[in-house]
């Protein structure tokens, strides 16, 4: 019997010798475990705040599309209003043009008289 407790003297000073060890692991895992809650909570927060930026940044640029698009269909309108009065004046100027608009205006409102051109006879070789 001695050697078989001699065999169960060293095991009992492992066993009294893994209890601190135990602890300490124990300890550790807990600090390991405490450490990546922290990490997990520090990178949920910065992809919260990595996210909340895209879609601040999205919405802004959707917001700056929109400015502009509303900017260019009034810029459009415009031009478009102001062609309409382009061709109405075009139109008024080709009317006023006109050689017989000239000489109605010039006999009926000016109180001109209109004469017979003068003509001019030439040689008959055209000089």
């Amino acid at each position: 019997m001695s050697a078989v407790q001699q065999e169960l003297r060293p095991r009992r000073e492992a066993w009294g010798q893994t209890a601190p060890r135990r602890e300490r692991d124990v300890r550790d895992a807990e600090r390991r475990a405490a450490r990546r809650r922290l990490w997990n909570r520090v990178s949920f927060a910065v992809c919260c705040m990595v996210s909340f930026a895209a879609v601040w940044w999205v919405a802004a640029k959707g917001a700056e599309i929109y400015e502009l698009n509303d900017y260019h269909a009034k810029l459009q309108s415009a031009i478009a209003a102001q062609q309409a009065v382009n061709a109405n004046l075009q139109m008024q100027v080709s009317e006023l043009e006109q050689p017989a608009h000239i000489l109605n205006v010039a006999i009926n409102k000016l109180h001109m008289v209109y004469k017979n051109p003068v003509m001019i006879p030439t040689q008959g070789n055209g000089e």
